[in-house]
């Protein structure tokens, strides 16, 4: 580990308009940099200079999209680092909101009540495993997955982590993470089972949703809607 990598990357992330950038990315989305100026509460200046210092530090990338520069996470080891600090950094005093405590994007994989409930029924049924800084999926994970039209072998080849224990910001537990996560997302979302809200992460379930996830994953989601939050 060294030091000085450390306390770059910390110095970037620790000014309040650029966390406030990087949080708002944390959907996976893109956004031009006028739509982070306003998150952030900066002038155009001021959010030009953030993006650059986040650009050169390996934090965001950018695209060009006709005449609008669009700025996204660099990769989802960012938005776990973001995650994990979140977590770290909750407050007692400003709870999370409901909607967002109970499920939200981490970058392209599912987070908060619901996301602890899905990886709690995967270990409970040996579809999963834990291990060290990742989940292993089982042989009969695998089948489960390719009922979910997910092949474990495609996403082992994938030239990103396949199942890492991300830590969940509002909950301190740690959801599924990397391409596997991923795909369990995604295929929620082709379901229908969630969907988007607007302006922000958190991710609303659908009648459908309720109904599914209870009949392919054994939750129940009336229930978690009444956990008390964690102390912190």
């Amino acid at each position: 580990m060294n030091a000085h990598s450390l306390e770059r990357i910390a110095g970037l992330i620790g000014e309040a308009g650029r966390i406030q950038m990087l949080s708002a990315l944390l959907d996976g989305r893109s956004y031009t940099a006028s739509e982070l100026a306003m998150v952030a509460g900066a002038s155009a200046q001021t959010a030009s200079s953030h993006l650059a210092k986040l650009l050169s530090g390996g934090l965001v990338t950018s695209q060009r999209s006709g005449r609008q520069r669009l700025f996204r996470l660099k990769n989802a080891d960012v938005a776990a680092a973001i995650e994990a600090l979140g977590a770290l950094a909750g407050n007692p005093e400003t709870p999370a909101m409901p909607e967002l405590r109970f499920a939200r994007t981490c970058y392209d994989h599912l987070a908060g009540v619901l996301a602890i409930a899905l990886r709690d029924g995967m270990l409970k049924r040996d579809l999963f495993r834990s291990r060290g800084n990742e989940f292993v999926v089982t042989s009969p994970g695998e089948r489960f997955l390719r009922k979910l039209d997910i092949d474990a072998a495609d996403l082992r080849r994938l030239r990103r982590a396949f199942a890492r224990k991300c830590l969940d910001w509002t909950e301190r537990h740690h959801h599924i993470g990397g391409a596997v996560g991923a795909a369990l997302l995604s295929h929620l979302m082709e379901m229908k089972w969630l969907a988007r809200m607007r302006g922000t992460r958190a991710v609303r379930l659908t009648h459908d949703g309720e109904r599914g996830l209870e009949r392919v994953f054994g939750i129940h989601c009336e229930r978690l809607r009444g956990l008390p939050s964690l102390p912190r």
